[in-house]
């Protein structure tokens, strides 16, 4: 199995700090969940994860060999990365886009083979897309774009897959969906690391966060400690009504007092 960390990475864009002394480690077969107010660092962490973002000070590592020192196409490989957004700019079928996802696995100018073709259907009926494999992505909602987006990232069959904000403008049912079905494949061998807002979800799927704040981290470990009342007061300044339905932690922020 892959592990990935960062030892004290620092990042500055047009020359302000971004991230500071950042210490990370992804254990393999958990979900981590990145937390912290607009502006925190956390794109950044998780593109600098990714090797899309150099550092400035620092290191990352993936399995313990500089990442930045792994060719690009084996990168491409071992770790898949699902941006914010769903913005596409050209009328590919939804499943041509989820096809997208093989690319570090094939030849130059070489048709799909077959197992190619299975992981591609298989990544649609895993993100609740394969009836819409057929329709132009444009033509899509955003919600489901983001479905078959994220269905990319699963055909490329990383064992890391680094994931900012999947559920950004899903409805309830289908933001469960996806935080379960990223669940079930850390528990099946991957790794998963996922920017999320919403504390309800961090507390029920994910193992480990770290909560950052104006580019340091705050708190980090096991979301009891990380949604605990101090670093919430301190990273976003509220407080919070903690308890349990049916066995699933809730976090539901409140408004700080006066």
């Amino acid at each position: 199995m892959n592990s990935l960390q960062a030892s004290n990475i620092s990042v500055q864009l047009a020359d302000r700090p971004v991230l500071q002394d950042v210490n990370i480690a992804i254990r393999p077969t958990q979900v981590h969940g990145l937390l912290g107010p607009n502006g925190a660092g956390k794109t950044t962490l998780l593109r600098a994860l990714a090797g899309l973002q150099t550092v400035d000070a620092g290191q990352v590592q993936l399995s313990n060999q500089p990442l930045d020192s792994i060719p690009a196409s084996r990168r491409a490989r071992q770790l898949a990365y699902l941006p914010q957004g769903t913005e596409c700019h050209w009328p590919l079928l939804a499943c041509e886009v989820v096809a997208l996802g093989r690319l570090p696995h094939r030849a130059p100018w070489r048709s799909v083979p077959a197992h190619d073709a299975e992981r591609i259907e298989a990544a649609l009926r895993e993100a609740d897309v394969l009836h819409l494999a057929d329709r132009p992505i444009n033509s899509l909602s955003g919600g489901e774009r983001a479905r078959v987006l994220l269905a990319r990232s699963l055909a490329t069959g990383a064992e890391i897959l680094l994931a900012d904000e999947p559920v950004a403008g899903l409805d309830p049912s289908h933001q469960l969906q996806v935080m379960a079905l990223l669940k079930a494949r850390a528990s099946a061998g991957g790794t998963v690391v996922v920017v999320l807002h919403d504390l309800n979800l961090a507390a029920r799927f994910c193992d480990q966060l770290t909560l950052l704040n104006e580019g340091r981290v705050i708190a980090q470990g096991a979301p009891e400690s990380v949604l605990a009342p101090a670093p919430l007061q301190q990273a976003y300044g509220i407080r919070a009504w903690y308890g349990e339905v049916e066995g699933e932690r809730l976090v539901v922020p409140l408004m700080a007092k006066d």
